[in-house]
Formats: structure tokens, sequence, C-alpha cells
């Protein structure tokens, strides 16, 4: 009986299988010879022959096309092949179907998802604490999409900020904001002509980064050496306004670039891929996600990347990325590497993305480890300028309408806005909320005038912050020691003249702000002589220096009319120097 049992059951299952190579054999017979295609995964292309491939590590061939588009790639009729197909697979709302799944990227579409560059939870939390809707800075959850209009900062945000996020719909508006946002897409694809369908690319130009950060604190512009004008039509070149112009009826004059960007470097050689789209945390603030660091090329810790990590691919996908078998690669912060930045026959290199040209890099200078300027960030004496847009006064009128970006309509209320001036100068010094002295710049300073419905002035309001940021315009030269110890404007005092009188310092500024305007406080001064903050900072711990550091800082400038060399003996124990100068005698003998 056994015996018997046996043998039915396989001559089900040979019947079983039969059956099932009939039906497909059935279902290939019936396909139109003319739309048949050599593709494994979908019959697609049989219809779409022009579509040229996405990317050499997505080939149609081996992927077809529904793995990304979704939809039914089996299907011979056009309405059930199309049907739940997704124009834009990499959308973060499609993404755990599409570019997220499993065996493609889940990981990074889950860090993505997280980042800052979609949800801007920096530029939530920082307007509604700066208008004081809020009393935390610091909200990892804020989410530009999640803000509600309840508020004067939520209009402000939802109207005019909301059209800046990378998952915003693509070619939503016309112009520049249109071009931003399509979820992965707003980086990795670029339109080349003749190509009908666009491409994947690992090597974004700078124009990619650009589209969003010429805003703000401008820092794609900085890098270039663009030097944005007022809206009128500064600045003016042989009489006329100058003929380079910039998105928004903008216009700008060539300044020295960054040192890096002049050596060919672009954003994505410096800022990882951890750093742009985030390595799956979630944060406050930009300072806290971005892992690029001078010290990660300057002062390198070189390590060997385990073979799970994303070093090996991104080797494979670029081939200028070329290094022999025993190179060893720059440690950018935890597991995370430089696949650029090499250690290989006892040198240390930086490969260029787009070009893979290899560029030595040098130590810092002696002077840089001194003890006396281990608080100084690098960018503190290596910015040759810092983007400084004073004053941005804000409108809001609520018997008019206006594109709510969130919505994707029209809602009461407008909002108008109009810079005061922008200036591209020495920065200003400040501490950072990790305590080491960075520029600082506007970021932002709002005079806000509210309308009511008869469109006359409600209230006005004013919120004065500064901010510490790099600006990107890196130069190898520093300024002399004396523009920092005695520029009342470098100090966080404002413009004006800084001096000693009756034993005191005293400082005169440039200008009445009052008078003007303005109000008590000019916009450019963060500090008084007596080291009470004037603005509100953007960072919880960030602060302008106190008057005990005024004092010290200023008082160097004393020695600094005949010891103006970091190599003269006076700073190799300055601790000593110190001891001398303040029992009246000069550690040289000088007077």
């Amino acid at each position: 009986m056994a015996d018997f049992n046996e043998i039915k059951q396989n001559r089900s299952w040979f019947t079983a299988a039969i059956s099932a190579v009939l039906i497909l054999i059935l279902v290939i017979l019936s396909w139109p010879p003319s739309k048949m295609d050599n593709s494994l995964t979908d019959q697609c292309l049989a219809c779409h022959k022009e579509v040229a491939d996405t990317s050499p590590s997505h080939p149609h061939q081996s992927m077809g096309c529904a793995t990304c588009h979704l939809g039914n790639g089996l299907a011979k009729e056009k309405g059930i092949a199309h049907a739940g197909m997704v124009r834009n697979p990499s959308d973060l709302y499609w993404a755990g179907k599409t570019c997220g799944k499993n065996g493609c990227h889940p990981d990074l579409t889950n860090h993505v998802k997280n980042s800052l560059m979609n949800s801007n939870a920096g530029l939530v939390q920082s307007t509604f604490y700066q208008w004081l809707e809020s009393d935390s800075l610091d909200n990892i959850h804020a989410d530009i999409r999640g803000i509600s209009d309840t508020s004067l900062a939520g209009s402000h945000l939802r109207k005019l900020c909301s059209g800046c996020h990378i998952n915003k719909a693509e070619n939503d508006f016309d112009g520049e904001i249109g071009q931003r946002g399509g979820g992965c897409n707003d980086c990795h694809l670029q339109r080349k002509a003749g190509k009908n369908h666009p491409q994947f690319t690992l090597r974004m130009e700078i124009a990619v980064c650009e589209k969003c950060h010429n805003r703000s604190n401008r820092t794609a512009l900085s890098y270039q050496g663009k030097f944005e004008s007022e809206g009128y039509g500064t600045p003016f070149k042989a009489g006329n306004p100058s003929g380079q112009t910039l998105s928004g009826e903008r216009y700008y004059n060539s300044l020295p670039a960054d040192r890096h960007f002049e050596l060919g470097l672009v954003c994505i050689d410096c800022h990882i891929m951890e750093d742009v789209m985030g390595d799956g945390q979630r944060y406050a603030h930009l300072e806290e996600a971005v892992y690029a660091a001078c010290r990660s090329c300057h002062v390198p810790v070189f390590a060997r990347p385990d073979r799970e990590s994303t070093v090996w691919k991104l080797l494979r996908l670029n081939p200028n990325l070329r290094t022999s078998a025993d190179s060893l690669f720059g440690l950018a912060r935890d597991s995370a590497f430089y696949p650029n930045l090499i250690r290989e026959n006892g040198q240390n290199k930086l490969i260029t993305k787009l070009d893979g040209r290899s560029h030595p890099v040098p130590s810092p200078a002696p002077a840089c480890s001194q003890e006396m300027h281990n608080r100084l960030a690098c960018q503190a004496c290596h910015s040759a300028y810092t983007p400084q847009c004073y004053g941005c006064h804000e409108v809001y009128n609520p018997a008019m309408r206006q594109m709510d970006k969130i919505a994707m309509k029209e809602t009461p209320g407008h909002w108008k806005e109009f810079r005061s001036f922008l200036r591209y100068e020495d920065p200003a010094l400040g501490l950072d909320q990790r305590g080491q002295v960075m520029p600082m710049a506007p970021g932002c300073q709002v005079f806000l005038t509210e309308l009511d419905r008869s469109e006359q002035i409600k209230t006005q309001k004013t919120w004065l912050t500064m901010a510490g940021f790099d600006p990107h315009i890196t130069r190898k030269a520093v300024p002399d020691c004396i523009e920092c110890h005695s520029n009342p404007k470098r100090l966080g005092l404002g413009e004006g003249e800084l001096m000693v009188e009756n034993g005191q310092m005293a400082f005169i500024p440039s200008y009445n702000s009052e008078a003007s305007g303005l109000g008590s406080v000019p916009p450019e001064a963060m500090v008084d002589l007596q080291g009470n903050a004037l603005q509100q900072m953007s960072r919880i711990g960030e602060r302008p220096f106190n008057r005990d550091e005024l004092v010290r800082i200023y008082r160097v400038s004393y020695c600094l009319t005949c010891h103006d060399r970091y190599e003269d003996r006076v700073y190799q124990n300055w601790p000593e120097s110190l001891r001398l100068f303040g029992q009246g005698h000069c550690p040289e003998g000088k007077k």
C-alpha cells in the first residue's frame, strides 16, 4: 500500500508540473512576436525599446523597469501593465517599495528619511525658538511638512521656506524651486542631451548642491568666489550692473574662491555619503550631522574599512577612484570612511571624484598647534570673509493670500521679505556650542511688521540672532595677528574704533544704530565691552566673548606692535611672558 501511495503522489506532482509548463508555453506563444524581448525580468522594453539604461549599475537587461517603476511588467495590455506605476520611484513616499526594497538600498533609504536634508529640523525649530513660539531650540522630530499654519512662524515656514527639502515634488513650480525635490533624484538624477531616460550618477557637480545652498548661508556661492549683491543690481562693473546673474534676479561679482575649489575639489570630495544622506540617526542641527572636518584630511586617522563598508562599493562604481590593494582610508567618524582620502606609499592623498586627480594633503603649520590658540577652529583664521546678511524685513499681511507650498494651494496670509544689506566682510568671532572660536554671521535678523486686516500696522518686533558657521571660503593665507586682536568687528563689538582711555578699553561705534531706525543694537554687534550679549545665539551654549576674554585678546595687541610673528620667543612660553608683562616688564626688554 505504501508503494502504491508513493507512486500516486509522484504521478500527481508530475501531472502538476506538466500542466504548469503547458500554461507557460501557451503564454509565450500568445505573446505577439513583435512585442517579445530578451529581458529576464519584464517585458516593458518590448514597447519602450528606445529607453536607455539608467546607469551601468542599473541595467534594464537584469533589472527591468517594473523593479523601480512598479506596475505589472509581465502584462500584455497597456492598462494592466501600467496600473500602479509610479513616475518617480525615488520619491520617499514610494521608496520603501522601490529604492528601499530588500536587495536594493533599504538602509540608505531609511537614512535619507531621517536626514536633515529631508526634515529641515534645525531650520524649523530654530525659527520657532527665535520667534519666541517655542521654549526649546533642539527638536530632532521637527519636520518642515508637519508644521501647522496657526502662528506667524508656522505660516512663514510653510509659505517661504518649505520649498527647499529633498522630498518635495519635482517641477511643482517654475524656476529654481521646481528643480529641487524628488527624493533620491534630487541629487542623483541628471538629464543628458540625447538620453531619453534621465541618468543616475554618484559624481554630483557643484551645481547639484548650489540649486539649494545658494541662499541663507550661501556656502555654495562663497565656495566658488561668488559675491552676491543686493536685489537692485549692484555690485556695479564699469558703471553698469554686473553681467553675472543668479536665480531670483540676483547679481554677483567674483572674489577669490575657496582654495579647495581652486584645486578642483567639489562638494562631494569633502562631504561623504553619511554627511548628505544621513547615518540613520535624527539630529537637531546641521553641525551634529556633518562628518566633514578640516582635521579629517589635514590631521587624518587612517584605517582599513571592514568588508561591509560602502567604501568598496563606491570604489567599484567610480572609475576615478583607483587605489592600490594596500591603501588605507581616512576615517571620518565612527566607522565612516572617505573613499577618496588614502594613505599610499607613505603619503596622504586626496583623489577628486569627478576627474581622478591626486592631491597631496599638507599638515597644519606649527603655529596652529600652539597652546594659546587651542580653542581656535581652523575657520577662525583661514576664512577670508563671511557672507553677512544684516536685517531681514518681514511683512505679514493677513488680508492677502499666498501659495502654501505644503498644502499646494493659496491660503489666507501673505509674506513679503526685504533684505536690508548684504556684506562680504571680515567675520566676527565667537564661541560655538563646542567651545571653539568660529566665524559668526547673522542667522538671522528679523525685523517683523505684522499688519491687521485693514492693512494697518498691528505689531512690530525685532529678533536679532547670530550664528557660528563655516563660510566655505578657506584661504591658505591668514590675517595678521593684529587684525584679530585689535579689530572690534572681529571681537564681536561691531564696526567702530577700539582704544584705551585712562587704562580702560573704550569703543566708539561707526554709526548711530538707533538714529538709523534699527534699534539700540547695531546689527553686526554681538557683545558690548562689559561682555553683555546683545543678540540671541542660534545654539544653546554658543556665545560671544565675555569681558575677561575681550580684555585678554585685546591685551595681546600691545605685544604685537613689536612681536608680530608666531616664531617670536615671547610666544613660546606665553604664561611666563604674561607674568613678566603683568609686572611691567617686556620679556625682551623692549619699551
